[in-house]
């Protein structure tokens, strides 16, 4: 069992692991030369990113996570607006229950 110092023992060492994530990037960074392609590269990074976290929810997904994902991925390609994208799937996932009640 764990008592009050290991916890607090663990949450700094998440800490000072999230922080040194952080800087890590910003002194690498620092050592690279900006070209075209890698402001591209770096411009689709967070996209890419969001998109293997979506992907990988929707292996183990439900029915519910599923239709709010296709939805917002419909909503994505007619719109063009990651805003109402976002809104279409929060909207079906809160509505789910009383759309579909047992």
């Amino acid at each position: 069992m764990m008592d009050d110092w290991s916890y607090a023992l663990v949450v700094l060492i998440l800490a000072a692991a999230a922080f040194t994530t952080r800087i890590a990037g910003a002194v690498l960074m620092s050592f690279v030369t900006l070209t075209p392609k890698t402001e591209r590269f770096l411009e689709g990074l967070s996209v890419s990113v969001i998109a293997a976290l979506v992907a990988s929810n929707l292996v183990t997904a439900d029915f519910r996570t599923m239709t709010a994902t296709l939805l917002a991925v419909a909503v994505m390609a007619l719109s063009q607006s990651v805003i109402w994208a976002m809104f279409a799937g929060m909207t079906a996932a809160a509505a789910f229950p009383f759309v579909f009640t047992p």
